[in-house]
């Protein structure tokens, strides 16, 4: 009982991390604002973590773990190639910045002066463009794709356009250019898959 306990206030712990790092920023976030936000005691914060530093980079793993995760998801709900590619790309622009994302891109943007951080952006890449190559391959297999490039190249191109677009997306008003950005992502995937992602309506609107 004691154990279960402890591991759920652990979870409620990063849940509050994760939110005010969302929020707040990484500048934002404190030992303070983390006890306000899952209303404990200051000495709850730090009891179930080494410092205050592991429970920051503990929070960002876990962001980073429901990121790919829900994109992993949205992945295995379609059986036919380019459902899934295309399903992957409407998700790596999305209409809203999901709380998740928003801490993964501050941890993002504060990889010069706390070098901690890196090691976690890389894994988010090396998940996202696996994701990608794994969804590539298996279209090529089947006869959906047919790669014009290298499919890691292929993949990481991809993922490069989503974070770009991203970081368009969280300045506040310019979510009215996501359907472009989306355009843009699928104009180069099926040039590069040699397939047809767009549905005619949308080719027609954009001409």
């Amino acid at each position: 009982m004691m154990a279960a306990k402890s591991e759920q206030r652990k979870r409620d712990l990063l849940n509050a991390t994760s939110l005010v790092i969302s929020e707040k920023g990484l500048s934002g976030v404190s030992v303070r604002a983390v006890a306000e936000k899952a209303a404990v005691s200051f000495g709850s914060v730090l009891y179930h973590f080494d410092n205050f530093d592991h429970l920051v980079e503990s929070a960002i793993r876990g962001a980073i773990d429901e990121f790919i995760d829900r994109r992993r998801r949205i992945a295995q709900q379609h059986s036919d190639p380019v459902a899934r590619i295309r399903a992957l790309i409407e998700a790596g622009i999305p209409t809203r910045i999901s709380d998740d994302l928003k801490v993964v891109y501050e941890a993002s943007a504060s990889m010069r002066v706390e070098p901690r951080y890196q090691p976690l952006m890389e894994l988010l890449s090396e998940r996202q463009v696996a994701l990608y190559e794994t969804a590539i391959e298996v279209g090529t297999a089947l006869g959906a794709f047919r790669p014009r490039m290298d499919v890691l190249a292929l993949a990481t191109n991809l993922v490069a356009l989503e974070d770009a677009y991203d970081l368009y997306l969280l300045a506040p008003g310019n979510v009215r250019h996501r359907e472009s950005y989306l355009r843009n992502t699928l104009s180069f995937a099926e040039v590069a898959l040699d397939c047809t992602l767009a549905d005619p309506a949308e080719k027609e609107d954009a001409a």
